[in-house]
């Protein structure tokens, strides 16, 4: 709709049933928006930067998604049931209206790419069921964060800070109930703040990426007792990770390090012994002291994975004994320098059902005695010295691996040794269709790449 300029509304200009509405790219529309919509649930107006328009008046709606239609008039009261809003690009927005309070029953919101400075007005974070607040590119947002605030987030359970280059600091004790938690791309953020004594008793999840000047956690601890997940990417002068995590996180089930090469070792004491997820990559430090990890004594890790260089070479990996016995999945890619997979160190693996080798261009033997016999799933991805030796019939290493069931070898999947054609987007063909399950795993899209929030 490119060239509409009017809307026109003939005869009433009732619209009874209408509960639905979208106006999505209309950049020469003028017009007012319908008045009369009775029924109406969620209204969505985007790329209408000419639009000169008021909300409908309707106590029915419940969803508002406006993006880069700056003439629409912010005016709360006609819709103050509303549940779920998102405001992105308004580019001269610096202040919300005040009368934003009086959605009391709002509890999505999801502010985007409001490049100035943008400020909540007072009384803004006192509404009663606000749940999760997103806020993206928003560089020099003031969240009201001081002590007196500390009756004002009582019911926020998810909050995303990305692009918030005014964020120095987040005092958690002000949240009492947040469960998630996710700073990403914020340049100028230090720490999170905790005072003594303080549980994070509903934290269950924390992202922290591309925060480049954070150098350690508050008071080197993080007392989460629940915590399941712990992301820590893309923050290159962080020192260590919290301490006595063995005995304040004793929940975390999965933690993922990535680009954190100032980070030597795991700390004193060990990981939390529930662990069953552990990812490594590009943490240069951490992976030169690998021996000194102590995997080994942790009974639910199932699921292991390393990738970039390391501060020593590795020319073969995993060494005897680095990883326990329980794991049943092992990915290892972007290694330079490997050459061999440990003959010894693969032995011990009684229970992997799974390998996964990506981006390994030196690599060219596994080992001479083949994989251990529990496997089930051989994943080679761009290892083109492998690939030669492995090539299914025509290398003449072949017969060594021919044993395994299920087989992807840059991107042809066989199963049995039957050629099922181009395997899928995860690396092989229908699990379910053949009996095999491989682990739910969190992929780079999901902790690199941050999208605008849905509703959901």
């Amino acid at each position: 709709m490119l060239v509409w300029v009017d809307w026109r509304i003939m005869d009433a200009g009732e619209f009874s049933q209408l509960q639905k509405l979208e106006v999505i790219n209309c950049p020469k529309l003028t017009g007012e928006l319908p008045k009369k919509v009775p029924a109406l649930v969620r209204l969505e107006i985007r790329g209408c930067p000419e639009l000169v328009a008021s909300l409908p008046r309707t106590t029915s709606i419940r969803e508002i998604v406006l993006d880069r239609c700056q003439e629409v008039g912010l005016e709360w009261q006609c819709v103050s049931y509303v549940e779920k809003l998102q405001i992105s690009g308004f580019s001269n927005l610096e202040e919300f209206p005040r009368e934003l309070v009086t959605l009391r029953n709002l509890q999505v919101l999801s502010v985007v790419e409001c490049p100035e400075r943008l400020s909540f007005p007072e009384g803004m974070m006192r509404v009663n069921d606000l749940k999760r607040l997103n806020v993206w590119s928003c560089p020099k947002l003031v969240l009201p964060l001081s002590l007196e605030m500390s009756h004002c987030y009582t019911s926020l359970e998810r909050l995303t800070l990305s692009g918030c280059w005014s964020l120095k600091s987040l005092p958690l004790d002000l949240f009492p109930k947040l469960s998630f938690l996710e700073i990403y791309d914020c340049k100028n953020f230090e720490t999170l703040l905790i005072p003594d004594g303080i549980e994070l008793q509903n934290l269950r999840m924390l992202s922290i990426s591309r925060c480049n000047n954070m150098v350690s956690f508050p008071c080197r601890e993080l007392p989460a007792p629940n915590m399941s997940l712990l992301r820590v990417w893309d923050c290159e002068k962080l020192k260590a990770l919290p301490e006595r995590m063995h005995t304040l996180l004793p929940s975390l089930w999965r933690l993922y390090l990535s680009n954190c090469p100032e980070i030597e070792s795991f700390p004193e004491g060990g990981l939390p012994s529930k662990l069953n997820s552990i990812s490594i990559r590009n943490c240069k430090k951490l992976a030169g002291g690998r021996r000194d990890w102590g995997l080994q004594t942790l009974p639910s890790l199932t699921d292991f994975s390393l990738g970039g260089e390391s501060e020593d070479v590795v020319e073969s990996f995993p060494e005897e004994r680095l990883l326990p016995s329980t794991l049943t999945r092992l990915t290892i890619y972007n290694m330079p320098n490997l050459k061999s997979l440990n003959k010894r160190g693969l032995q011990l693996l009684c229970s992997l059902k799974c390998i996964e080798i990506w981006n390994c261009h030196q690599l060219q033997f596994l080992p001479e005695e083949g994989l251990p016999t529990s496997l089930i799933m051989l994943n080679i991805k761009n290892c083109p010295l492998l690939k030669s030796r492995y090539r299914r019939e025509e290398g003449e290493e072949w017969r060594k691996i021919a044993h395994v069931p299920v087989i992807n070898m840059d991107g042809e999947a066989f199963i049995d040794q039957v050629y099922l054609g181009p395997a899928g987007r995860h690396g092989f063909p229908n699990f379910m269709a053949v009996g095999y399950v491989s682990p739910p795993r969190l992929g780079d899209s999901d902790v690199e790449v941050i999208g605008y929030p849905e509703f959901s």
